[in-house]
């Protein structure tokens, strides 16, 4: 939806969110969970990071919340992977609804960014 409904932003930040899903089940699928603690972290950052720049950049409401998410979900698998605690339900629900957020936040970005467009014409 955002490829083809939103803008630059939109479809930069679906981009991201599509890149690192693809990295993070290829790696899953080749080690199979793992030792790749710390390749998923670094996918996590760099998604982190991109988000921020995307933030910076742009200065909209939801890539703020769509870092937010992103960057939180990254301080709890670093929590994880530092303490060396096993992934668990706690875990799941983390990584759940931070991808729900980040859904949720693509899609008010594509809403917005319609509404923008029938302000604008």
């Amino acid at each position: 939806m955002a490829l083809v409904g939103g803008r630059i932003p939109e479809r930069m930040a679906a981009i991201i969110f599509a890149i690192n899903t693809a990295a993070t089940a290829g790696a899953n699928f080749l080690w199979g969970f793992r030792n790749i603690g710390n390749l998923l972290l670094t996918f996590d950052g760099l998604m982190a990071l991109c988000f921020l720049v995307l933030a910076i950049r742009y200065n909209y409401l939801w890539v703020a919340l769509l870092m937010g998410s992103m960057s939180g979900y990254f301080g709890v698998h670093a929590f994880y992977l530092m303490t060396n605690r096993p992934l668990d339900e706690t875990f799941a629900l983390m990584n759940n609804l931070a991808t729900g957020v980040a859904l949720l936040s693509l899609t008010i970005g594509v809403w917005t960014s319609r509404h923008r467009k029938d302000e604008w014409h």
